[in-house]
């Protein structure tokens, strides 16, 4: 056969490889007889391992897509994000505005290109139902900055991005086989925009979804006045490095080029500079804490699967002790015994991580489906070669951590006097289980950590759902509509449009209050403009304050139940031919006139608009999420700041999804090419602003359960273990006069020492967790004691549960019985 012995005697196989296969393939086939003998060890082992596996390789599958993958372009190491800020101004992130743009574009030197781009909704009709498509207007050069092509036709000419000339569109692979079937007559065929007919003439690959969710491309044409403005911002910009040029020498050459704009331009540009981030930071890098920390998590769970299954191996090493022995008296050694029990290991492993790739590509599909709007790149996550190899290695190493100690704790032990004892029993207590009672001591601390880090999250989590948004989101629909300039065109026409829908809208069964603004609360719109205070000195440059700015319908205030705490809401006396007025939040009225009555104070907005008398004073609003503060605002009336996209807010007092078809049919009498966007309930909305939280939440909860679980499955094993072994020691400890509740406390003393233990012990650790998870915390510190006596109160109630079973059965043992078996 080939085997050679040690100094030591230890038997080992000789370094022949056919030898080695042989002997492998015979300790394989041994491993599956003793497996089959077990069944039932061997379902509870592939289980635990493969919910174990399967949650570190799905969680793994959606961090390599997500976080690790390149992004699809050409070298996009080399891509970064291009904005401004003002830190002045309280900017720290913000949009391009045209004529700076220009001037980075032209002016740099590390850069090999810079183009920018700005979202545009368009509203599609002819050939079905009216739709309202996500598009994006790009400068010339965005596709051959990013390095990507169309997959059909081609794209911009120099003379498309001129005004009335760009009437082109390219379409994202998703639009076209929508519309048009995946016919490359696409071609060349007219499609009716925002009442107005544009050429295809290009269709991107099937993975090119940039920025994210777009659907069309247009040129972005303007006229030379509207380039060289530099007041505005509302251009993004992407940017491919120069080979060799790092991001901070980009933002100081970028910046270079910012500060001479502000002494060339300081009315406009004075406290603006750059920031540039990578392209994949900008894309993942709100998603990146959440998702290390549920790698985290599930790494955990599969260290507790581990220390389970170690704990049943040992287990069954007790009962397999005269085995062993029988074989080392035969001739194997210590290292071959190691290598037969390593080689059970390694197979359950293998068979747990089988199924927990099905697992795992279940849940990743799952994750996809459920998610598509939480995760960024949701449509590039999959099982690929990368995640199949990490699943393989942590099998690998799985049967190492849970096999090595329980072989080596086996091969130490004295299997000759195995035979001649044979199942003699052992006592309760740490000392006697001495490496049984340090797995499960891990198991608690391991859990611990979990479910401490799962229950800062939840009451975050509920802190950030009990917290008043401002206005009331319940009983109540939302949905934007956008008017073609073509179709109406001047203010008045699109005024006398959204007086006409809230005048029918009003009208409908059920509507209790309807009114429009150009942004929602929470809907991901945002629109800022600076102010000036008449009347008071004035503000130097480029430290004019600003607000959020809302051009709303009366009734929008009503609507949504934003309370008017002073002064009077708008009326439809006040109209384009009225005196301009405004209302302003609490916030605004407590920041920029604390020591006055705003009331008869006049402002006016940095849009150019006329100046405007403050005639009312509203809450606060949380609009861009919820865990912000509400910010300072300016309401004006939408006819006298009117915009061409609007957001309806409708109150009802009946069932708001039986609403919907009487809103969708009475604005299609009103305009039947005119698309509904985003038709949900505004509680839809905000559980949305809360999606990401929810989803972090949910998924470290589950895992936490699961370590819960596996962390008492373990506490009983061992305990269920300890009292089978120490019948003996019970029947005589009852022989001698031990009563029934001595046996419990004997029993409930050493479970709630391994618990005790485990909590100290897993409380630091539990501690530093809160503390990475600080930045994902609201309203809830770090060290929150009662997130901690919650979490450990649970811990040790279910640990002591989990006890009661092999508690109640030692004390019912019958020493006569015990002691005639022994």
């Amino acid at each position: 056969m080939g085997y050679s012995r040690d100094a030591n005697g230890w038997a080992t196989v000789a370094s022949n490889p056919l030898a080695m296969i042989t002997s492998f393939l015979r300790d394989l086939r041994y491993a599956l007889r003793t497996l089959g003998r077990n069944p039932g060890f061997a379902c509870v082992s592939v289980l635990a391992l493969a919910l174990g596996i399967g949650a570190n390789s799905a969680i793994f599958t959606v961090v390599n897509s997500v976080l690790l993958q390149p992004l699809r372009f050409q070298k996009p190491e080399q891509l970064v994000v291009v904005r401004e800020r003002n830190l002045k101004a309280g900017f720290p992130q913000f949009s391009l505005s045209p004529g700076n743009y220009l001037g980075y574009r032209d002016q740099n030197h590390t850069f090999s290109g810079i183009a920018a781009f700005g979202g545009a909704g368009f509203n599609l009709a002819g050939g079905g139902e009216p739709e309202r498509l996500r598009g994006t207007r790009v400068t010339l050069d965005f596709f051959d900055v990013l390095g990507r092509s169309p997959a059909l036709g081609r794209t911009f000419t120099a003379q498309e991005a001129q005004v009335g000339q760009n009437r082109v569109v390219i379409l994202s692979h998703g639009l076209w086989q929508r519309r048009f079937a995946g016919s490359r007559d696409a071609l060349g065929q007219s499609m009716k925009l925002n009442d107005e007919l544009y050429t295809v003439i290009g269709v991107m690959p099937p993975d090119f979804q940039f920025p994210a969710r777009a659907e069309i491309w247009t040129p972005l044409a303007m006229n030379l006045q509207n380039w060289q403005q530099r007041g505005g911002h509302y251009l993004s910009g992407i940017g491919r490095l120069k080979a060799g040029a790092s991001p901070a020498a980009a933002q100081t050459d970028l910046n270079a080029i910012a500060a001479r704009a502000e002494q060339q331009f300081p009315n406009s540009n004075s406290g603006w500079d750059t920031t540039i981030i990578s392209l994949q930071e900008a894309a993942v890098g709100r998603i990146r804490p959440a998702l290390l920390t549920l790698t985290a998590a599930v790494g955990f769970v599969l260290l507790i699967a581990c220390v389970n299954l170690a704990n049943l191996l040992l287990s069954r090493s007790s009962a397999r002790r005269r085995e062993m022995g029988v074989r080392s008296s035969l001739g194997a050694g210590r290292a071959r015994l190691i290598r037969q029990l390593l080689t059970e290991s390694l197979l359950l492993a293998a068979i747990g991580a089988t199924a927990g790739l099905a697992l795992a590509w279940a849940g990743t599909r799952m994750l996809v489906t459920l998610t598509p709007n939480i995760l960024p790149r949701a449509s590039e996550i999959a099982l690929d070669g990368r995640a199949l190899g990490f699943t393989a290695a942590i099998a690998v190493l799985t049967g190492i951590l849970f096999g090595l100690a329980p072989a080596i704790h086996m091969a130490k032990t004295d299997l000759m006097a195995a035979l001649r004892d044979g199942g003699r029993g052992n006592a309760i207590g740490f000392r006697r289980n001495r490496l049984r009672s340090v797995l499960v001591v891990g198991e608690v601390a391991l859990a611990l950590v979990l479910l401490s880090g799962a229950g800062l999250l939840m009451r975050s989590f509920y802190h950030l759902q009990s917290m008043d948004p401002g206005f009331d989101p319940h009983d109540m629909l939302a949905f934007r509509t956008n008017l073609p300039v073509a179709k109406y065109k001047g203010d008045e026409a699109q005024a006398a449009f959204y007086s006409r829908a809230l005048e029918r809208i009003r009208s409908l069964p059920g509507v209790t209050a309807a009114g429009a603004a150009q942004i929602f609360p929470l809907a991901g719109d945002d629109y800022i403009l600076s102010f000036v205070q008449l009347g008071k000195p004035p503000v130097p440059v480029g430290n004019q304050p600003s607000a959020a700015y809302y051009s709303a319908t009366p009734g929008y205030l009503r609507a949504l139940r934003i309370p008017i705490t002073r002064g009077r809401d708008f009326t439809e006396h006040d109209n384009a031919a009225a005196p301009p007025v405004a209302i302003i939040s609490e916030g605004m009225a407590r920041q920029f006139y604390a020591n006055e009555n705003p009331l008869g104070q006049r402002i006016q907005m940095g849009n150019g608009s006329k100046p405007a008398e403050i005639v009312g004073i509203a809450g606060d609003v949380r609009d861009q999420e919820l865990e912000a503060k509400g910010r300072p605002a300016v309401y004006e009336p939408a006819a006298q700041a009117p915009f061409t996209t609007m957001y309806f807010g409708i109150r009802t007092s009946g069932d708001v999804s039986a609403l919907i078809p009487g809103v969708r049919s009475a604005m299609r009498e009103l305009d039947a090419e005119l698309p509904l966007d985003g038709v949900g309930t505004v509680d839809a909305l905000v559980a949305t602003s809360l999606s990401q939280r929810r989803f972090a939440m949910l998924l470290m909860a589950i895992f936490a359960g699961l370590a819960l679980v596996l962390a008492m499955v373990g506490i009983y094993g061992v305990i269920s273990y300890s009292v089978t072994q120490a019948t003996q020691e019970i029947g005589i400890r009852m022989a001698l006069g031990a009563r029934r509740a001595d046996v419990l406390k004997m029993v409930f003393g050493y479970a709630g020492a391994l618990l005790a233990a485990g909590l100290v012990i897993g409380a630091s650790a539990a501690l530093g967790t809160g503390r990475y998870l600080a930045s994902q915390l609201f309203e809830v510190k770090p060290t929150d004691p009662a997130t901690y006596a919650a979490v450990a109160g649970v811990l040790l109630a279910t640990g002591l549960v989990a006890c009661a079973i092999p508690a109640f059965r030692a004390m019912r043992v019958d020493p006569m019985v015990a002691l005639r078996n022994e």
